[in-house]
């Protein structure tokens, strides 16, 4: 995983204030120690962490940057500024759409309700197609990434891959321009070609056929939407959440008319839901009965980081035809 940055330890911060104490706060853990509480009473499950990034954010300076100044004074305009931060957070809004920044890949995002906030799960979709170019004689592989969000997968490929070809696709124009914004922030950007559109439709003209197509689509079931936490199901986009009633409505199109697309021997690697692989694996074995021409077999399923099935990879067989 290529996410290896380190946390500092929780500041060292006074007794906790009363929540109606905000008149009294004079320094930067005092401050802390009160967006903290206000944390706690509304059932936010990393008080501290979040008062610590938001304040940071506030400040303009790092995390770190706050234990060299944890006894300087506040001035008002800041703790007016921050109180409106925490008031948003005890509104269950994420701290990422506070901050309008989210960490991925070790690259910093611009995001907004706009799109999914990246998170480390999905750097499994990352790991696993370097993994699987690797292991290949591609040296400059064409890539397409379906449902681009932020951009986040796009950007992190095309950092990793100098001599790669990029598509991304979405079909909200208000997620391609946020992902053009990040893919130009880490000068990636004139090797990204963005489209508009569903599914593979952008790009059913004109195109090579790819190497690799990634993917991190709506898989969450419909029934299940409203048991999400309120940070995602009040906040985050439902069209890019919502999967349908098994949470399988993107893959049924997908694994049926991607194969079009892939060269013999590429692959199609797709985050998935909890309990999804077994479902896919016979969707991927009934597109091959009904298109023996197509071939599209799979291949493995990774974990994430607690062990829940979260990435499959798809294989065009090499023989295959064009």
């Amino acid at each position: 995983m290529k996410n290896t940055q380190t946390h500092p330890p929780p500041l060292a911060v006074p007794p906790r204030l009363r929540p109606d104490a905000l008149s009294r706060v004079e320094t930067i853990a005092q401050l802390v120690a009160w967006a903290e509480n206000r944390f706690k009473t509304a059932g936010i499950d990393t008080p501290h962490l979040d008062a610590e990034v938001l304040l940071a954010h506030t400040l303009h300076i790092s995390r770190s940057c706050l234990y060299s100044r944890l006894q300087e004074a506040v001035s008002d305009s800041q703790k007016t500024d921050f109180q409106q931060k925490v008031v948003r957070r005890t509104k269950r809004e994420p701290v990422a759409y506070i901050t309008g920044r989210q960490e991925f890949w070790s690259l910093d995002f611009q995001v907004n309700p706009g799109v999914l906030i990246p998170r480390p799960d999905t750097e499994i979709v990352v790991e696993t197609a370097l993994r699987l170019l690797a292991s290949s004689r591609i040296t400059a592989p064409h890539i397409l990434d379906i449902g681009t969000g932020s951009g986040c997968i796009a950007v992190a490929l095309a950092t990793e891959l100098p001599h790669a070809q990029i598509w991304a696709i979405d079909k909200t124009q208000v997620s391609l321009s946020l992902a053009q914004k990040n893919a130009h922030a880490h000068r990636v950007g004139q090797r990204i070609t963005f489209a508009c559109g569903d599914l593979l439709a952008p790009v059913r003209l004109g195109v090579p056929f790819f190497d690799l197509l990634v993917t991190n689509p709506p898989y969450i079931a419909s029934q299940m939407l409203d048991t999400l936490q309120p940070e995602v199901r009040a906040w985050e986009p439902r069209t890019a959440l919502n999967g349908g009633a098994d949470g399988l409505d993107f893959y049924n199109r997908l694994l049926y008319d991607c194969p079009d697309y892939i060269r013999p021997g590429g692959w199609l690697v797709a985050e998935i839901g909890e309990r999804q692989k077994d479902a896919l694996v016979q969707l991927g074995h009934k597109v091959q009965l009904g298109h023996k021409q197509r071939r599209l077999r799979f291949q493995t399923c990774r974990q994430d980081y607690a062990g829940r099935d979260r990435v499959v990879v798809f294989q065009k067989a090499a023989d295959v035809e064009q």
